[in-house]
């Protein structure tokens, strides 16, 4: 399964559009419910950036932070990446990532104020396993 690409630790570096310098991070991916899922948890060395979960399968992404946001994403994963949506009126997210080897991800984030007529950059984030 693609998603068993992802288990482990990873070092995250995002370089943000609303913030100068990057931001470090770290994700954790583990299978759960006997497998059925994949967890994600993750941390940021920045207070603007909130500490967030999700819960994953093939085809969809549940995301919950600190701050009590709920966010459900069409998710699409492959051998080569990811593709994942979230389409609200007000915001909007949607991200592609690339797999470069067996040990690093390279992430491009996009948002949009208008249901997805109008993309803006939000985030590009590079990954490294642990």
């Amino acid at each position: 399964m693609a998603l068993d690409r992802l288990l482990g630790s990873w070092h995250i570096t995002m370089h943000h559009s609303q913030v100068r310098e990057p931001v470090f991070g770290t994700q954790e991916y583990e299978r759960t419910l006997d497998g059925a899922f994949v967890v994600q948890r993750w941390t940021y060395d920045h207070p603007d950036f909130p500490n967030a979960i999700a819960i994953m399968d093939e085809h969809s992404y549940h995301y919950f932070d600190v701050r009590g946001v709920i966010r459900i994403f069409d998710f699409e994963i492959d051998d080569h990446g990811w593709t994942m949506t979230h389409l609200e009126d007000e915001f909007s997210q949607r991200s592609t990532a690339l797999f470069r080897g067996p040990d690093a991800l390279e992430c491009h984030g996009e948002y949009s104020d208008d249901r997805g007529a109008t993309w803006h950059h939000d985030y590009r984030m590079s990954y490294a396993r642990v």
